[in-house]
């Protein structure tokens, strides 16, 4: 049974152990958005009223006379006329062209068209972002900070997804987005309720990468029954944290909180898997932490001199020489 406060004290203990190289990695995850506090980019527009008034120019090539010539175009938010000047040379004439409602109809649909046509191209660029490079970044993020509440993690794990079974990263990362964003569909609570299902697919890709879509969402709800309220409210224990973060303009955010926060939940997942082998629960064969693993399974029922992280280890049943226990 973990508590909120024995999974603190193994990410403060991380945190310390290494420290430098856990506050670069958080950060760039952050920068990609690949974990709370990532950027975002907005745009604020501002109306004083419903109709506003428009004035824009345009500069043409090179008349015959090797000038050029100035076009502005100016409606009134009070007229359906718009006013035409043209400046050249020190020249200026203006006309007034009124727009009838068809042709205004018209302006609007193209308008809406192109607006629609870039928004997709935006959306579809987004996408391809998250799916292709934000989600094995991602990956590998927790895979750095798993590493780092076990020992002292190398910056390069973060890179970890583009060297081990990529495609099946992209796609298992993807059909768990989906699977959530469809449940999210359902009045948004089935969703959320879906995301912390899953919430371990990713970490379970950290140690077996080659796993198979349905194998990994499966193992999380296991890993997860009973503990999605709990790990809910873990994450909401880092809201002072979060607000001392805003009120420092970031500055804790990314040099402590974020860093802290990352490694918390990363001994949460250690706690989950190991309770798993303590319940001699069989993990993927073909992995590193299966049941019998490397010299008869570093993560495995008997471990690394009688389980590491097995019945009598450091993080078993009965601790370190019945010492260190979750």
């Amino acid at each position: 049974m973990w508590t909120r406060s024995k999974l603190k004290e193994v990410g403060k203990a991380a945190l310390h152990r290494n420290y430098w190289k856990i506050v670069l990695v958080s950060m760039i995850l952050m920068v990609l958005g690949c974990e709370t506090g990532g950027l975002s980019f907005h745009k604020t527009v501002y109306n004083g009223s419903a109709e506003t008034n428009m004035e824009e120019s345009y500069e043409s090539g090179p008349l015959p006379t090797g000038k050029k010539s100035v076009v502005t175009v100016k409606k009134r938010a009070d007229s359906d006329k718009v006013t035409v000047e043209r400046s050249s040379g020190g020249e200026s004439a203006s006309e007034e062209v009124e727009i009838s409602f068809f042709e205004g109809l018209i302006v609007g649909f193209v308008a809406v068209i192109i607006f629609l046509i870039i928004f997709a191209i935006v959306l579809a660029v987004i996408l391809a972002l998250d799916i292709f490079l934000i989600n094995p970044f991602s990956v590998g993020g927790k895979r750095f900070m798993v590493k780092s509440v076990e020992d002292v993690a190398q910056v390069k794990e973060i890179a970890f997804s583009f060297d081990h079974s990529y495609k099946n990263i992209v796609k298992v990362m993807f059909r768990m987005d989906l699977s959530i964003f469809l449940w999210t569909l359902l009045f948004i609570i089935p969703g959320i309720i879906k995301m912390y299902e899953y919430y371990m697919v990713p970490y379970i890709l950290t140690e077996n990468p080659d796993m198979e879509y349905r194998a990994a969402m499966q193992m999380s709800r296991e890993m997860m029954e009973g503990n999605k309220w709990k790990t809910f409210v873990l994450g909401l224990s880092f809201i002072l944290w979060h607000i001392l973060g805003t009120l420092t303009l970031g500055i804790a955010e990314v040099l402590y909180v974020q860093p802290y926060r990352n490694l918390t939940f990363a001994a949460l997942y250690c706690q989950l898997r190991n309770t798993r082998v303590m319940n001699h629960v069989e993990m993927p064969v073909y992995g590193q932490y299966g049941m019998g693993g490397t010299a008869n399974g570093q993560y495995g029922l008997n471990g690394n001199g009688n389980g590491q992280y097995g019945m009598n280890g450091q993080y078993g049943t009965n601790g370190d020489g019945n010492g260190q226990q979750w």
